[in-house]
């Protein structure tokens, strides 16, 4: 597994790159729904919520959660987020997510 990060047009970009089997373009709006486990055979770990959570979790910060092909084979999954607002602080300057 590859962990990189990037920044583009006022966002950061996060990328989990896997080089596992995949997953079927068919399957990858069924990846985020809630109990889907996708044909896992290991039926006693989990409950299929980890996908739909984080992309839940990503979307209330105005973020995207995306998963792409890894070249090569596999499934790289892409978070962007926009950067947080800089805001003046009587102890400083501090970070701040959007509307905050």
């Amino acid at each position: 597994m590859l962990l990189t990060a990037s920044a583009h047009g006022g966002r950061v970009e996060v990328r989990v790159v896997d080089r596992g089997p995949g997953l079927p373009s068919t399957d990858r709006d069924r990846l985020f729904e809630p109990f889907q486990r996708l044909g896992d055979t290991d039926n006693t770990t989990g409950l299929g919520l980890g996908p739909a959570l984080a992309r839940g979790l990503t979307e209330a910060m105005d973020g995207t959660l995306t998963p792409e092909d890894t070249p090569g084979g596999g499934l790289t999954m892409v978070v962007s987020l926009p950067f947080a607002e800089r805001v003046g602080h009587p102890s400083g300057t501090r970070s701040v997510g959007k509307g905050g």
